[in-house]
């Protein structure tokens, strides 16, 4: 089945108390997708960005950073796209870009 990205840019500040209810619903959200067979791997990143250019400089992205990213599978753009709606982020001002992702390099057995 194809994978999709969903890349998360969240575009408001939030309170503290609107961080930890966000992490509580994202983080029940994604585990029963993960049960249903939809969520393949949940990754969040760290403030600290850095933005190295193609002329070699090195800066701090102006556009709001990227907070997030899930790996999900689906039939199609279409279904993923339904599946993005759902995400309990967008209540807390998240945008979810959803990427098709093709794999060029598998990740190695463990």
């Amino acid at each position: 089945m194809p994978v999709f990205a969903f890349l998360y840019r969240p575009t408001r500040r939030l309170t503290a108390a609107e961080l930890a209810e966000r992490a509580q619903r994202v983080r029940e959200w994604s585990l029963a997708r993960r049960e249903a067979g939809q969520v393949l791997m949940v990754s969040v990143f760290d403030d600290d960005t850095r933005l190295l250019k193609h002329d070699g400089e090195s800066t701090t992205p102006q556009e709001p950073a990227l907070a997030g990213c899930t790996l999900v599978s689906a039939e199609d753009l279409a279904a993923a796209t339904r599946l993005a709606q759902d995400f309990p982020g967008r209540a807390y001002g998240t945008d979810v870009e959803i990427r098709p992702v093709r794999t060029y390099v598998p990740p190695t057995a463990q």
